[in-house]
C-alpha cells in the first residue's frame, strides 16, 4: 500500500507546484528541523524568563532557526557524499533525492555550505559569541561524516559524538546569552549528551546491510539488535541516574526531578 503523504510520496502536495522545491525540501528533511528549532526556540524562552521575567520572541525565533539551519546543513552534507548514497541504496531509501538523481552530489554539496553560512551568519548577526559557537556545532556536524574524521565509522566514538552535538552544544549555545545560567547549562547539556548517545542508535534500525557493507561500526551491526536494545536501555536509565544525582548535589535546580 502506497502512503499518500510523506517521503515516500516525495511530498505530494509541494510538488505539484514544484518538483525541485518538493526535492530540495526532501533533502533537508524538514521534520528533523523541527526539533532543532524548538529546542533553540524553547530554551531561549525558559532562560530569558528565568532572568528577566520576560523574553524576547525575536531573538528566541532567530536562535531557533540558527540551530535549523546548522541542523538542515548536516542533513544535507551527509546525502552529498557518494559513499553515503550508496549505502542509502543498499537500505532501501530510493525516496532520496540524491539516490533517485533529482539532485546532484555537487548541488546537495552546495546546498549544504549555503545552509550552514546562512546559520552561522545569522548567528553571528546575534551576538559574536553565537557565531562562534555555531561554527564549533559545525565542526561536530560535518566532523560525523567528512573524512578525515568521519566519526560515524568508529564504534561507540559515533554515537558519543551525536550525544555531545546534539544533547550538550544547543544547550550550551543558547545560555550564551544568560551567562548567569551558564552553570546549569552545562550539566543539564551534559545529560542531555548521554540520553542522545542511547537514543541515537534508534536511527540505526533497519540500516544494518548497508552500513556493514560500508564499514559503519553502528551499535545493531557492531553488537547485534539485541545488545544494543540493552546499551541503550541502560545508558537511557543512567542519564536519568545522572540527572537526580545532579540535582539532590544542588548543580541542577530540583524542579527537574520526581524526588
Amino acid at each position: 500500500m502506497e502512503l499518500r503523504f510523506g517521503i515516500l510520496q516525495k511530498y505530494p502536495n509541494l510538488r505539484r507546484l514544484s518538483e525541485r522545491a518538493s526535492a530540495y525540501s526532501a533533502l533537508c528533511r524538514p521534520f528533523t528541523l523541527l526539533g532543532a528549532f524548538l529546542s533553540g526556540f524553547g530554551m531561549d524562552i525558559a532562560f530569558s524568563r528565568m532572568q528577566f521575567g520576560f523574553f524576547n520572541i525575536f531573538h528566541a525565533i532567530s536562535l531557533g532557526l540558527t540551530l535549523a539551519f546548522l541542523q538542515a546543513g548536516g542533513q544535507v552534507m551527509n546525502q552529498s557524499i557518494a559513499e553515503e548514497v550508496e549505502i542509502d541504496r543498499l537500505n532501501g531509501k530510493t525516496y532520496r533525492p540524491t539516490v533517485d538523481g533529482r539532485i546532484t552530489l555537487k548541488q546537495a554539496m552546495n546546498t549544504s555550505i549555503i545552509l550552514y553560512l546562512a546559520g552561522i551568519l545569522l548567528a553571528f548577526c546575534l551576538s559574536y559569541a553565537y557565531g562562534l559557537f555555531s561554527m564549533l556545532i559545525t565542526f561536530f556536524a560535518a566532523g560525523y561524516t567528512l573524512p578525515p574524521l568521519r566519526m560515524k565509522k568508529r564504534f561507540l566514538l559515533n554515537n558519543i559524538w551525536q550525544g555531545v552535538a546534539r544533547g550538550m552544544l544547543p544547550v550550551v549555545y543558547v545560555s550564551l546569552a544568560y551567562p548567569e545560567y551558564l552553570s546549569l547549562a552545562v550539566p543539564y547539556g551534559f545529560v542531555l549528551a548521554i540520553w542522545v548517545t542511547a537514543n541515537q542508535t534508534s536511527k540505526d534500525f533497519g540500516d544494518e546491510v548497508g552500513d556493514l557493507a560500508y564499514g559503519i561500526k553502528s551499535l545493531p551491526v557492531t553488537l547485534g539488535s539485541r545488545r544494543a536494545l540493552i546499551f541503550m536501555a541502560v545508558t537511557t536509565l543512567c542519564s536519568f541516574g545522572v540527572l537526580n544525582a545532579l540535582i539532590l548535589k544542588g548543580y541542577l535546580p530540583r524542579a527537574l526531578t520526581w524526588v
